[in-house]
């Protein structure tokens, strides 16, 4: 068995695929409209869309559609990914990451190719919320500088607000917190939302696509997190991106515990940050390191050390 497969669980949601099926995953925070934009991709409600505060989107949802244009990519398969956001109602940030991983990995492992990553962001909030700078940094880790060039932050719900109130927001978030994603490739791309304007985006990223000549060539279609998990055999929790994760959740933590201790003479309250500590710790306990594989890595440390310095000795 692969090592990665013994992180699989039995209600994960994995399909079988070929190297004749190009993966374009669509990311993003809860209520963003990943759910309709790949709906009028395709032009009938392939995916369940939210209309409240709950998430619908707790499994990734992968929906397969012919690909007819552009020419050299004529019968083969497009499969577009409908992620959780990393603020899921009932499921815990922890386990929304180990089911992205998985399915990337199992997709990666299939040896889909990966034709590009989509990341939603509504542009209609006046500020970016802890939860979508938590989705955001655990996201460029997830993908790896070398894969920030194959993505497509997409504009969402612009018609929600004026149009030079969104070209505003859109500046403001280039400058700052998109800044390193796009200095490192990464475009942006308003959307409508109608079928046309998703299904321009999702050309613009087939076009991109530059099949392999000879089948020696190595792979370069890959996010960081399915070289992690599938080639280097980490656990979910030893990834970039789950470190990131860790280490947002700890923050989050410790804003919790203050804000319990602060509300002393309101139980109610007291009870509800009471709660989310418990919650959270919970959650960073599932990223934790097993101790075994602690110990593996610090001893492969210390064997490199030591033989660096018998090398440096015998010079």
């Amino acid at each position: 068995m692969r090592k990665w497969k013994r992180q699989v669980k039995w209600n994960d949601v994995l399909m079988k695929g070929t190297e004749n099926d190009i993966v374009v995953p669509v990311m993003g925070a809860t209520g963003v409209g990943k759910s309709t934009f790949i709906n009028n991709f395709m032009g009938k409600n392939a995916v369940v869309v939210g209309h409240d505060l709950k998430s619908c989107t707790a499994q990734l949802t992968p929906v397969i559609s012919p690909i007819t244009v552009p020419a050299h990519l004529q019968g083969k398969r497009l499969i577009l990914v409908d992620t959780p956001g990393f603020d899921d109602t009932y499921t815990s940030d922890s386990e929304i990451l180990r089911r992205i991983a998985i399915w990337l990995a199992s997709s990666y492992d299939s040896k889909m190719k990966l034709g590009g990553i989509i990341y939603l962001h509504n542009i209609s909030q006046p500020r970016m919320l802890g939860s979508d700078r938590q989705n955001l940094a655990v996201f460029q880790d997830l993908c790896g500088n070398k894969a920030l060039s194959s993505v497509i932050i997409g504009i969402t719900k612009s018609g929600d607000i004026p149009q030079e109130v969104s070209e505003k927001r859109c500046n403001e978030l280039s400058s700052t917190y998109w800044k390193e994603m796009i200095n490192a490739g990464a475009t942006v791309h308003p959307l409508g939302n109608d079928a046309t304007s998703a299904q321009k985006l999702l050309t613009i990223i087939l076009e991109n696509i530059k099949l392999s000549k000879s089948p020696s060539e190595p792979r370069n279609e890959f996010v960081e997190i399915q070289k992690e998990v599938v080639d280097q055999a980490k656990l979910v929790s030893e990834t970039k991106a789950g470190k990131q994760l860790k280490s947002t959740l700890k923050e989050v933590l410790e804003m919790q515990k203050k804000l319990a201790l602060q509300a002393e003479n309101d139980a109610e309250r007291r009870k509800e940050h009471s709660d989310n500590v418990n919650k959270l710790d919970v959650q960073i306990n599932a990223l934790k390191v097993p101790f075994s594989r602690r110990l593996l890595a610090a001893f492969g440390l210390v064997s490199a050390l030591v033989l660096k310095k018998s090398l440096l000795i015998c010079l």
